[in-house]
């Protein structure tokens, strides 16, 4: 019997081709590469499993996803791609750890369908299926290199796998056919041979039984009878297709070879910087700082006066966001020059003051912000600014800590990327929509005030305002509602199919359905 040959590390598509290595003699005089032990080049018996599972996920993806939105659908074919997968995992391997980060990143997904909920629920499903595949021996505190690793080969398959899979496989075919040389040309033949008695039989046998039962004939019929439209089919067969290839890459992903290598970029910068510029800069930009808060503290709280023509909305809009840039830029230079504080004993209470001054600039560009709010109201970009400045205030005092305690970069980024990671999840939970809509009407509510509510912005907000508007409507009654608005004053609760369901559409579902049954029991 051949040895079989083992190269670690070389690719599978390769060690397929390269088959031949394996005898001892060299080329074989049949030319034959292996055959499965079904005795077919078309695939291992290993595969049989697989490709059952993907016709499963096909079909399921079929019925979730054809002609409906997303919804429950995309959790239930998230879970059912992890289920499949853990059955190609040795028994008693634990699933639990994976199980549990697929679950927590399904939950903002069953709040509401959002790209950021999407996102969430794409990388746990990547996260969770790389998990199953890391090796048993790995020990916990090298999980996290080899769960990377493991990711990136997944996402490197998506979604060419099955394409190379199947390229593969015919090129196989043809060697398989060719080493065969005139036998192969009969294999028609032979499948003929073997399969002509038992389908004529069967064809015969059909017929027959179609004549005698009447009832069954109705029912072919019936079945024959269907208008097939060639543009819906093409699309459904695109979709077919599109979920093979998605969903493939998850069946056949094989463990990592070694974990990735995770360092912090190491960059030379003297060649740019030293530490008499570090100093000298450090000493101009802290003094452009404290006139830049000066000014700001004199206009904002002092009562200085503006340019003529200009408002404090004016002002506080122009300044948000390149204070913001700036707070930025700051962050990226403490990095860069703290290769060279203990060159100057000066350099590391500068870079200190810097970094304070910094996180008092972010907090001033979030106040003017806030004024332009109090002036204009909320909107999306101005929520998201917010909560980015929080972060970059966060971020920077971060940094303060990390240079008072010499932590090391990887030690600041982990923490920084755990942060933003933790905020977006706990944004996927939270309506702004309705507290856009909420915020918006009590300002236009408020005779003081006497803001006319942007109702083509209000509108744009979706279902998942719905409920802040009726609320807000009812507790401040708004005149002069244009009549194209009446569908955002009193909307009707969505039509949901089971698919399309998820938390709070449900919410506002169920507060629209009660205020209308209210108001008719009212009448």
């Amino acid at each position: 019997m051949p040895k079989e040959l083992v190269i670690r590390g070389l690719p599978h598509s390769l060690a397929r081709d390269g088959w031949w290595l394996a005898s001892e003699g060299g080329l074989p005089a049949d030319l034959t590469p292996p055959v499965s032990r079904s005795g077919s080049i078309l695939g291992s018996d290993r595969n049989y499993p697989r490709l059952i599972g993907l016709f499963a996920l096909v079909l399921l993806g079929d019925q979730l996803f054809w002609a409906h939105r997303p919804g429950l659908s995309l959790a239930i074919f998230a879970w059912s791609i992890f289920a499949i997968a853990c059955l190609e995992n040795p028994i008693g391997r634990r699933v639990l750890a994976p199980a549990g980060l697929l679950m927590l990143t399904t939950l903002p997904i069953l709040e509401h369908v959002q790209l950021l909920s999407l996102s969430f629920l794409a990388a746990g499903l990547l996260s969770a299926v790389a998990f199953l595949r890391l090796p048993a021996e790995i020990k916990a505190g090298d999980i996290w290199p080899w769960l990377a690793s493991a990711v990136i080969r997944l996402i490197e398959t998506i979604p060419t796998a099955g394409v190379c899979e199947c390229v593969d496989r015919i090129r196989a075919l043809k060697i398989h056919m060719k080493s065969q040389g005139r036998s192969g040309r009969f294999s028609v033949i032979s499948f003929a041979r073997d399969w002509a008695f038992p389908l004529g039989g069967v064809m015969v046998l059909s017929a027959l039984l179609i004549s005698a039962n009447p009832v069954l004939e109705h029912m072919l019929l019936r079945m024959w009878r269907i208008d097939i439209e060639v543009f819906t089919l093409v699309r459904r067969l695109a979709l077919w297709v599109g979920l093979a290839l998605l969903v493939w890459p998850f069946l056949t992903v094989r463990a990592p070879d070694a974990p990735i290598e995770i360092s912090t970029p190491n960059w030379d910068l003297s060649r740019v910087l030293n530490s008499r510029s570090v100093f000298r800069a450090l000493v101009l930009f802290n003094l452009l700082l404290v006139l830049q808060s000066v000014m700001d503290i004199s206009i904002l709280f002092g009562g200085a006066a503006l340019p003529e023509g200009m408002s404090h909305a004016t002002y506080a809009h122009r300044g948000a966001y390149p204070l913001l840039i700036t707070a930025l830029l700051a962050g990226a230079f403490a990095l860069a020059a703290r290769p060279f504080l203990k060159q100057h004993h000066a350099l590391k209470p500068l870079l200190l003051l810097w970094l304070t001054q910094n996180v008092l600039l972010t907090l001033s560009a979030a106040f003017r912000l806030n004024l332009y709010i109090d002036a204009f109201g909320l909107t999306y970009l101005r929520v998201h600014a917010l909560i980015w400045m929080g972060l970059v205030a966060v971020g920077l005092a971060m940094i303060v800590w990390q240079v008072l305690r010499e932590h090391s970069s990887f030690w600041l980024l982990s923490r920084v990327a755990g942060m933003g990671a933790a905020t977006l999840y706990a944004c996927t939970f939270i309506n702004f929509a309705a507290l856009i809509a909420t915020d918006t009407l009590s300002r236009a509510a408020d005779p003081e005030r006497k803001i006319k509510p942007d109702w083509a912005y209000l509108c744009t907000l979706g279902h998942s305002a719905a409920k802040a508007i009726v609320t807000q409507i009812e507790l401040h009654p708004i005149p002069d509602v244009p009549g194209w608005a009446y569908d955002c004053v009193h909307p009707d609760p969505a039509a949901l199919d089971w698919r399309e369901w998820d938390f709070r559409t449900a919410r506002v579902n169920g507060y629209l359905a009660a205020k209308s049954i209210a108001q008719g029991e009212a009448r």
